[in-house]
């Protein structure tokens, strides 16, 4: 048996928000891409609406969370976020330092729902996030409130996109490997997505951006020591695929974060795929028929079909990627988080089952871990 080199004990996703209809969140863009423009029917404002109306078609995203509450909004006065704005600035541009404002808020939230109940601290207090920056972080403030500084360390895992859950939890299980039990550390994943969307903007990539991103959450557990029903964490693994700096990018920009995905990306994938997986299976002298389960993190429904038809797998293969997808949308480094819990507590994923992992993002980076079912 492949020796454990962690286990990820807890995975627990939290409240984020509200729920928001595809459809209703998608049309609120639409009304606001329209004022945006004034109300003229330009063609690129047409295209814009047309690619809109094409991706609602699908049904592979039903509705996403966000912690924006404009987007349920119908008074364009009454905006927290997206409002007008008294010195003159285009409303549909709001500040970072307003949107920082509200993930601030957002992460406080969410690292007190994530560990309220906790007596104790963990070793070690880690927060994941590619979509906010604050400084003392959000586990820091609550390290500090529940009078556990002197007795945690914390650190911070920041802008490495959507596949920071793969070394966020490589990095925790090193943290605590060797340390006195019960040594655990404590991650909390928070990725506010939907305060960087671009309601004005109408090109095609941004478009699909507004339609395909979301806020979400999680807490996950890594520890030295096994327990019922854990993930062992067997391995892990990435590769910077070569001339592809430019495929995918996540940098700052005046009003919010800026994404940018090149078109090349699914063929990428599809072409590098397979050897990266079967490379890394290999060095635990395995290959994919021992693997019975992928969590494939969903950048877009693209992706998992590309990925899945590059390896070969079968659509309950891939179930639980699609699941979270349908129902959360790409929630950048907290969807593995998702997908894992679904997987930790599904009965049919049986007990000493593998699963791979694999997660994707700017350098054009992939990284996989692989995960076993413990009893």
């Amino acid at each position: 048996m492949i020796p454990a080199r962690g286990y990820l004990t807890e995975i627990r996703p939290l409240p984020c928000g509200e729920l928001l209809p595809q459809a209703e969140g998608v049309a609120w863009i639409g009304r606001a891409l329209t004022r945006a423009r004034g109300g003229t029917a330009s063609p690129e404002l047409k295209r814009a609406l047309g690619l809109y109306a094409r991706l609602l078609r699908s049904d592979s995203i039903a509705s996403r969370a966000t912690c924006v509450g404009d987007y349920r909004r119908e008074e364009w006065d009454a905006m927290t976020l997206f409002r007008p704005r008294a010195d003159g600035g285009e409303w549909h541009r709001p500040p970072l330092e307003e949107r920082m404002g509200v993930f601030r808020a957002q992460a406080d939230r969410w690292a007190e729902a994530a560990f309220a109940a906790d007596a104790e601290p963990p070793s070690w207090l880690i927060q994941v996030s590619c979509t906010g920056y604050d400084s003392p972080h959000a586990l820091q403030k609550l390290a500090a409130r529940k009078g556990w500084g002197a007795s945690v360390r914390v650190l911070h895992v920041g802008h490495m996109g959507c596949y920071a859950s793969v070394p966020a939890v490589a990095t925790a299980a090193k943290l605590v490997a060797g340390e006195p039990a019960p040594a655990r550390a404590g991650l909390l994943f928070a990725e506010t997505c939907t305060l960087h969307l671009k309601p004005g903007a109408c090109d095609d990539e941004q478009v699909v951006m507004n339609s395909l991103f979301a806020d979400g959450a999680a807490r996950v557990d890594v520890s030295a020591a096994s327990a019922p029903g854990a993930l062992a964490l067997l391995d892990t693994a990435e590769a910077i695929l070569p001339d592809s700096a430019g495929d995918m990018t996540w940098s700052v920009a005046d009003s919010a974060f800026a994404m940018s995905l090149g078109r090349a990306v699914p063929a990428r994938l599809r072409a590098d795929a397979g050897a990266f997986v079967d490379g890394f299976l290999a060095r635990s002298g395995l290959v994919r028929a021992d693997v019975g389960r992928f969590a494939v993190h969903p950048g877009g429904p693209r992706i998992i079909d590309d990925v899945a038809g590059a390896l070969g797998l079968a659509p309950e293969q891939v179930r639980h990627s699609r699941e979270v997808l349908r129902e959360r949308g790409n929630m950048s480094s907290s969807t593995l988080p998702h997908i894992w819990s679904r997987m930790k507590e599904d009965s049919s994923v049986a007990p000493g089952e593998l699963i791979v992992s694999l997660a994707f993002g700017p350098g054009l980076t992939i990284a996989a871990n692989l995960l076993r079912k413990e009893r």
